[in-house]
């Protein structure tokens, strides 16, 4: 799985970007919320984003309302991964339109759930996509015949 990772602690960005890649994934990191939004908007395959939340210029919430405010890209599973703990920043971020959150400090087992929750809901869309792209002819027949 293709993750984007953005976040503006070096530290932080190496330490998730070595855990995600000893998972297995394919990881491409960012330092600022720009160069995250730029890489989300190419597009290209499924995708699964962590986004931090407090980054200077673009920050984790409005990368989230940007993609989801644009219907031409696929849709990335979006986490953002946070300090801030509580029910209004949940409810604030989840708003903003991410799939997850998670409050740092994370428990590695944690965040892999999370991870892999956001495969298994990629996955199937893929599959609901692809079913639906099957049956799409069968739905030009009946629609013309029931004319």
């Amino acid at each position: 799985m293709k993750i984007v990772i953005a976040e503006d602690d070096a530290l932080s960005r190496r330490m998730l970007e070595t855990q995600l890649q000893r998972w297995g994934h394919e990881v491409v990191a960012f330092a600022d919320g720009e160069q995250a939004l730029a890489a989300l908007q190419a597009g290209g395959q499924s995708v699964l984003a962590i986004l931090d939340w407090m980054m200077p210029g673009l920050d984790g919430p409005e990368i989230c309302r940007r993609i989801r405010g644009n219907q031409e890209i696929d849709q990335p599973y979006l986490v953002l991964l946070t300090s801030k703990e509580g029910t209004q920043s949940t409810v604030e971020g989840l708003s903003a339109g991410a799939d997850d959150y998670v409050v740092k400090p994370f428990d590695a087992s944690v965040l892999q759930a999370r991870v892999n929750v956001g495969m298994r809901v990629l996955e199937l869309q893929g599959k609901l996509a692809r079913r639906v792209k099957e049956l799409d002819p069968s739905i030009e027949v009946v629609m013309i015949t029931a004319y």
